[in-house]
C-alpha cells in the first residue's frame, strides 16, 4: 500500500471517512522556496557514505522515538510486530507530511516514513535528513484524468492545457514524470494549485482541462462523470517510499541497532500486511477507521504488493532523476545532489529480513 499523510484541508463532515482513508495515504510535502548548497547535481554512483553495516547491541535503556502518520504503528500491531521490541518505543502521531517533517528538525522524532518528495527538498534546503530503507508500491493510487466531456486523450494533448494539481506534493512529481515521458516540460502546461481534495470537484465543473487524482477519489469521480477518463501514458513508474531518519540519529550507536531492528520489524510487518489484504481491511480499515469496505478494496487493490530495495545507485538514480525534475520545472533554483540523503548501512537489515 502507499501510506502516510495527507495535508486534508478543511473538509466537509460527510467527507470525513474518504479523507481519514486519505491520511494514511500520503507523505507529502509543501516545497519551500529553499536554496541548496549544491552548485549542480553530483553522481549517484554510490551513498555518500562508505558505512555499510551498524551496530547490532541494542543497551536497555533505549527508546525510538517514531512519528506516525496512521500507518506504522497499525500495521506493526496487526502483524505482531510491535511486541517484545529490545528498546522503548515512543510513538507521536502527525497529520501531514510537512509537521512530521517540522519534528525532524526539532529532533523530536528518530524515524518516520514519507514518499519520494521530502528527500529531494532536505538535500535542496540543507536539512539533516537520511534515507535508510527505501521500498516499491505498484502504481495505481494516482491517475491523470480528465474533465467530463474532454477529447484530452494522451499525455502529449496536454500541451497548453489547465492542469489540475497541489504544488510541492507528489502529484506535482507525477505530472512532471508523466509529461517528462513524452518530451514535455512544466512550463508547457498552465498549472492550477488546489488542494488534493478539491481536484476531482474542480474537474467536475471544467474549471480544469484535467488533474491528478489519488484513488479512492479518482474511482468515485470517475463513476460519478462518465464521460470523463484517464489519460493514456500517464506515469506508470512504481511509488516509491522511504523510511528516514537523521545523521544526527546515526551518530548514537544505540539508536543505529534500534534503527536496524526497526527496519526488519517494519519489512515483515508489510509482508504480512500484503499476504493478509482481507484481514487488514477489515481490522484497520473497517474496526479502526471506520471506513467502508468498498473504499477500503481500492486502496489496498492498488497498493500492493511493496517490494523493498537497497540504497545503491539504481534507486538514487531514481531519486536524483525527480530532483532534476523539480529543477528543471523551476521549483528549485538550484540542481541538487541527491545522494547526500541516502545512506547504505541498512542494506545488511533489508537482506536479512527477506530471507
Amino acid at each position: 500500500m502507499f501510506p502516510p499523510a495527507l495535508r486534508a484541508g478543511r473538509g466537509r463532515p460527510r467527507r470525513t471517512a474518504v479523507l481519514t482513508v486519505m491520511s494514511t495515504f500520503f507523505a507529502v510535502l509543501a516545497l519551500a522556496a529553499c536554496g541548496s548548497d549544491a552548485d549542480s547535481a553530483g553522481s549517484a554512483d554510490a551513498p555518500t557514505t562508505a558505512v555499510t553495516s551498524y551496530p547490532t547491541t541494542i543497551p536497555a535503556n533505549t527508546t525510538l522515538r517514531v512519528g506516525d502518520q496512521n500507518q506504522l504503528k497499525a500495521t506493526l500491531d496487526l502483524a505482531g510486530q510491535s511486541t517484545g521490541t529490545p528498546y522503548k518505543v515512543d510513538w507521536s502521531t502527525f497529520a501531514s507530511g510537512p509537521l512530521l517533517l517540522e519534528a525532524f528538525r526539532a529532533s523530536a522524532v528518530d524515524i518516520g516514513v514519507v514518499a519520494d518528495t521530502p528527500p529531494v527538498i532536505a538535500a535542496a534546503s540543507g536539512q539533516d535528513l537520511a534515507v535508510i530503507a527505501a521500498w516499491n508500491n505498484p502504481p495505481g493510487q494516482l491517475a491523470l484524468t480528465t474533465k467530463p466531456g474532454s477529447p484530452i486523450r494522451s499525455v502529449a494533448d496536454l500541451k497548453g492545457k489547465k492542469v489540475a494539481i497541489t504544488t510541492g506534493t507528489i502529484l506535482q512529481a507525477y505530472l512532471l514524470r508523466s509529461l517528462d515521458s513524452v518530451g514535455l516540460e512544466q512550463k508547457d502546461v498552465s498549472i492550477v494549485n488546489l488542494a488534493i481534495t478539491d481536484i476531482s470537484a474542480a474537474l467536475a465543473r471544467g474549471d480544469a482541462d484535467a488533474g491528478v487524482t489519488v484513488e479512492p477519489l479518482s474511482t468515485a469521480y470517475l463513476q460519478a462523470n462518465p464521460t470523463a477518463h484517464k489519460i493514456d501514458g500517464a506515469d506508470a513508474s512504481p511509488m516509491v517510499q522511504y523510511l528516514i531518519t537523521t545523521r544526527r540519529v546515526l551518530s548514537d550507536p544505540a539508536k543505529q541497532a534500534a534503527l536496524g531492528d526497526f527496519i526488519q520489524r517494519w519489512m515483515k510487518a508489510v509482508d504480512w500486511r500484503d499476504s493478509h489484504t482481507e484481514e487488514y481491511i477489515d481490522k484497520y480499515y473497517v474496526e479502526q477507521l471506520k471506513v467502508p469496505v468498498s473504499t477500503a478494496k481500492v486502496l489496498v487493490g492498488t497498493g500492493v504488493p511493496s517490494t523493498f530495495v537497497p540504497i545503491d545507485a539504481t534507486s538514487i538514480s531514481g531519486a536524483q532523476k525527480l530532483a532534476d525534475l523539480f529543477y528543471s520545472s523551476g521549483v528549485l533554483p538550484k540542481k541538487v545532489d541527491i545522494s547526500k540523503v541516502f545512506d547504505a548501512r541498512y542494506n545488511s537489515a533489508v537482506k536479512e529480513a527477506q530471507k
